[in-house]
């Protein structure tokens, strides 16, 4: 990786739907050269994928919140993680060192919902649950 994949990856990170000619002026390359470094970046590796950056509150979420699990026993928490992580309110699932299991964050509409996922992810171990003022 050179001086320009670095000014690739970070008009990309900034924006990913930022047209190839738009960075190829940029780094003084052509259109389809910015294309051709793109896929390399994408074949080794540097590139794992493009992702969408949504309004939550504009989609209703009105609760974030992080929940620690402590697993019960050691032997559920694979069954845990992969359960939990597939989850629809659950945006990130961890694996983490600690007394604590995992580290899952969330998204909801209510509170009402929190509950309902706290009462549901219980049977894997005890929650600890911490709301997000402000990100």
């Amino acid at each position: 990786m050179d001086t320009i994949d670095e000014k690739i990856i970070k008009m990309l990170s900034a924006n990913a739907r930022e047209s190839f000619a738009t960075i190829g002026k940029s780094v003084d390359l052509s259109a389809p050269a910015v294309g051709k470094r793109v896929k390399q970046l994408e074949d080794k590796g540097f590139i794992l994928g493009y992702s969408l950056r949504l309004n939550h509150e504009k989609l209703g979420v009105n609760v974030k919140a992080y929940i620690n699990l402590k697993i019960h026993q050691s032997s559920t928490l694979r069954t845990a993680y992969n359960q939990i992580k597939y989850l629809d309110e659950v945006q990130r699932c961890d694996r983490i060192t600690g007394e604590d299991s995992l580290c899952i964050l969330a998204y909801f509409k209510s509170n009402k919902e929190l509950v309902i996922l706290l009462e549901r992810i219980s049977q894997y171990g005890v929650p600890n649950t911490s709301i997000i003022l402000e990100s």
